[in-house]
Order: structure tokens, then sequence, then C-alpha cells
């Protein structure tokens, strides 16, 4: 528990808190603009809140920066030092060293609600500490951490606060692991590494690996005379000795391509004379003959130019081209050396080796298609998983709050009020204050599902400001001071106008009142404004 805080800057240098309710009580004329909500910012400032800087500005401006430090009793008590200056450090006087903010509230999370719970703790809290800087209390839009949130990220929220997000986010886990493997699969199809196929492809594909089997076993048995192990012709050795001799019949073909190139052109230098030109006047009568001429005589020139070049890279080909010839007789060399056997055994063991290439690029493609099913299968039912228990959980949820919350609201009012009702729905959430839509009655609504959650989950404290209080009547404020004093976790409000009440609610108020406030004790010792 927040046991006190200290800071100079205040009225009371040391105010001290205790379980259950913990009132900063304000003027019995409702006289605003003395501090009551920044004092409630302060303490969410010791509860790791980030807001004070910011939205408790012109404090800081009129008096200065702000040290608090903050007392927590748990196994013992720890002391942290906090400073508006540097809010994104705190400074731990048993350790002696400053913590990250992170650090601290983790700390806090730890003490609160064990390290094993799944949510934050500022995540747990920040939406029930309702305090006018902080713009969080429309009634409305309850489960909002900020203007409009998301309902995904309200939901999650929830689950953890009644711990039941576990499941979800284990078959959450899962699922991702079924993503990424089809992520990897596809990966692997975008590289070309195995081609993807369809699933009537994956028919066709069973019906030629058959085939090829038979073959394989074919030239198997053709081969057993005089291969003792047929498996040992297949290796690695006559792999890359196939994929050899594909290369170097391939770089052949090109070879022969360009030596026919080169002798085409060497064949072609001959000085053509003017009647060879006779076909296309005859057609084109307007050309000028000489012009051709003069255009030829050009090209053959060129041609002569060339002519020794052309050679010397016709005596490079055809040595090429021998080399290359030589190197594929050298690997259908050492393919019969592997077999031991006549040539044409060479024939069969290339088209053993094609055959079982051709056999594992299609088990391939099907065991990938099986795989990129599977997984995609697994990914299915698990978003049907995780749907189904998010509508259990949530429906639960929703069941709990909803009669919670009409306990509250009938302790608060009588069994004739109207409650409201919370709906949890797929795209969002709606709490429906029925046909009592006063403002006063909003903010009760709200009041009792905070009330709820804090009875119901690990929420372990709350604050509520005054102008929540504002538009509610008497006696329903006397009923909730009563219902707030029957809480053990720590409840934090400020409240005006206490001698309205009756005398047991003032001996309440009373009793929890940790700092009291008017227009000649104001919060931080000074007044700058006139109204809030």
């Amino acid at each position: 528990m927040l046991k006190s805080i200290s800071c100079e800057k205040l009225i009371q240098s040391s105010i001290q808190f205790k379980l259950g309710l913990n009132a900063v009580v304000g003027a019995d004329d409702a006289h605003n603009s003395i501090g009551k909500s920044s004092v409630l910012m302060l303490v969410d400032f010791a509860f790791g809140g980030s807001d004070f800087p910011t939205k408790c500005d012109d404090v800081i401006k009129n008096v200065g920066h702000i040290e608090v430090v903050a007392e927590f009793v748990f196994d013992k008590s720890y002391f942290f030092m906090r400073s508006t200056q540097t809010p994104e450090s705190v400074y731990c006087v048993e350790e002696g060293r400053l913590l990250t903010l992170r650090e601290f509230t983790a700390f806090l999370k730890e003490k609160y609600l064990t390290s094993a719970s799944e949510i934050s703790f500022r995540d747990c809290v920040g939406g029930f500490f309702r305090i006018y800087q902080k713009n969080n209390y429309n009634h409305k839009r309850p489960l909002d951490l900020t203007v409009r949130e998301k309902w995904e990220v309200v939901r999650k929220r929830l689950l953890k606060m009644f711990n039941m997000y576990w499941t979800i986010a284990q078959l959450e886990q899962e699922r991702a692991a079924a993503q990424k493997t089809l992520k990897d699969i596809n990966g692997t199809f975008n590289s070309g590494a195995v081609k993807q196929i369809t699933k009537v492809q994956v028919s066709k594909n069973d019906s030629v690996i058959g085939k090829l089997f038979d073959e394989v076993e074919l030239i198997k048995n053709s081969l057993k005379r005089n291969v003792t192990d047929i498996r040992s012709i297949i290796n690695e050795q006559s792999l890359e000795l196939k994929q050899e001799k594909d290369a170097l019949v391939a770089h052949k073909l090109s070879l022969q391509t360009q030596l026919s190139r080169v002798e085409s052109n060497l064949g072609n230098a001959k000085v053509v004379n003017s009647k060879a030109f006779q076909s296309v006047l005859t057609f084109f009568p307007e050309v000028d003959s000489d012009k051709l001429l003069e255009v030829e005589s050009f090209h053959t020139g060129i041609t002569n130019i060339l002519k020794d070049q052309l050679k010397a890279e016709q005596a490079v080909l055809i040595e090429a081209l021998a080399a290359a010839q030589s190197d594929i007789a050298q690997v259908d060399s050492s393919l019969l050396n592997l077999l031991d056997s006549r040539e044409d055994s060479v024939h069969l063991l290339e088209r053993l080796i094609d055959l079982d290439r051709h056999q594992n690029d299609l088990i391939q493609q099907n065991r990938y298609w099986a795989l990129s099913a599977d997984a995609k299968n697994e990914i299915k039912k698990l978003k049907a998983d995780i749907d189904l228990v998010l509508e259990n959980s949530i429906t639960e949820i929703e069941q709990n709050l909803n009669v919670g919350v009409k306990e509250v609201i009938t302790k608060i009012y009588s069994n004739e009020a109207i409650s409201p009702v919370l709906t949890l729905g797929v795209k969002d959430y709606k709490f429906d204050h029925g046909d009592d839509r006063g403002t006063g009655k909003g903010f009760a609504n709200m009041i009792a599902l905070d009330l709820t959650f804090l009875r119901l989950t690990i929420l372990p404290s709350l604050v509520h400001d005054s102008l929540l209080f504002k538009n509610m009547d008497t006696p329903a404020i006397e009923h909730l001071v009563e219902i707030y004093s029957s809480f053990s976790k720590q409840i934090f409000i400020s409240i005006d106008e206490v001698k309205k009440y009756k005398v047991s609610v003032q001996k309440i108020i009373t009793e929890s009142m940790f700092l009291k406030l008017d227009k000649d004790r104001m919060a931080f010792k000074i007044k700058w404004k006139n109204a809030k």
C-alpha cells in the first residue's frame, strides 16, 4: 500500500494514508481552485503516473518543480523519490540508486499484482485513476484509457485484468509459430528452390512419381549385372559429374553458335556488283544504284579490315570447342569408371540420375504443399479456438460486471434504480445507461463499474475526483461513501461540502481525511487562479 508522500511544496509536507478510503476534503462552500485535483494527481505521480509534469504544469510554473518522496509498505517499507524535473527516473532510497520509470512500475507490479501477472501496473490502474486533469471520466466510454481507444486494446486489457488472457496468449503464440512456418514455406516457394503447386498438381505429381519409380527400377535392374550397389551410382559424385556434363554440353552449343556466326561473316565478304541491285531497282526505281554500291563497298571494306580478327576468333573458338569436347569425354570416362561397364551404361546412369532428380523435385513439391496446407489448417483451427475462448471469456466478464454494477447501483439508489448494461461486442463495447441519462446518474454508473472492477479483479486501487460527485444527489453520495469505506483496497477521493451529509457519513469522511483544504489553506500554499 501507499503509506505516505512527502513534499515540501505542499501545505502539509507529509501526508499519511491507510488501507481503505482516503479523502482530501475541500471547503464547505465547494470552493474550487484550492488544489484537490492536483493533490490526487500527485498521488498518481507517486504511483508511477506520467501526467503531472504536463497536465499540472500550472503548479510547476507557480511553485517550481515538485519533488516527492513516496513510502510503500509491503513486506517492509520502501522509499522512492521522484521529481517532475526528471520524471523518467526514480531514486530508490534503500538501494541508493536511480531506477528507470519502467523499473519502478515493474516493482509496483511485482508487489501489487505479482510479476507473473499478464498486465502492466500502469495499464491496470491508469483507467481507474479518474482525475479532472486526466480527462478520463467519459461515462459513456468508461473502459477507455485514451479517447476512442481501439476495442481490441480494451478487450485485451480486460482479459488480463480478470486473469483470462493466458489461455488466449498461449494459443496466439502457437498461431504465431504456425504463421512463421507458413511464411518460411512461402519464402522457399518465392526463392524458386521449390515450385509452388496446387492440390490438383499434387495428384498429378503422385502419378508421375509412380511412373518414374517404375522406370528407375527397370534401369536399376539393367545395371545390376555390373553394379552391386545401385544407390552408390546415385551419389554426390555422380550427380556432380552429370551436372558438369550438362554445363559442358551447354557451353559446347554456345561455342558452336559463335563459330557459325564468325564463319558466316567470313564467307560473306564478297564484292557485290551493280547487277545484284537490279531486282531492287525494278521495285524501287527512285533508288540511286551508285549510292547502293558505295554502301556495299564500305561494308566490304570493313569486313576486309576485320578479316584477320575474325580468323583469329575462329581459331580460338575451334580450340575451345576441342577443349569442351575433351572435357565431355573425360566426364564420360569418369562415369564409366563409376560403372566399370560398357559405354551404353553411361546413358543408363545419366537417365537414372535425371529420373532420380526429377522424382526428388516432385516429392519436394508435394511435401512442401502438404506442409503449407498443414500450416494453413493449423492457423485456421487456432483462430477458431482463439475466437471461442475469447467469446466465452468476454461473455463471462460481461455477466460478472453487469451483476456487480447492479449490486452497487442498488446500494447507491434503490431496487427501483435503472442499472446500466455493459455489452462487450465483437467490434466494440457499449455502456448503456438506459432511460436514466442524467449526468449524475451517468457518473454513478461509472463509479459502480469501477468499484466492481476493484472487487472482482487484480485492480489494487482507484482514485475518484470530486467532479464525479457534483451532479449526484446527497443521499446517493452518502451511500457511495459508505460503500467506499467497506473496501480494504486503497481508494483516494476528493470531496466537498462535508457538512451537508448525515453525521455517520461525516464521521467516515473525517476519519479517512488525509488533507483538508479551503480558500485559505491551498494545497501548494499559494493561489494563482480564480476558477478551475
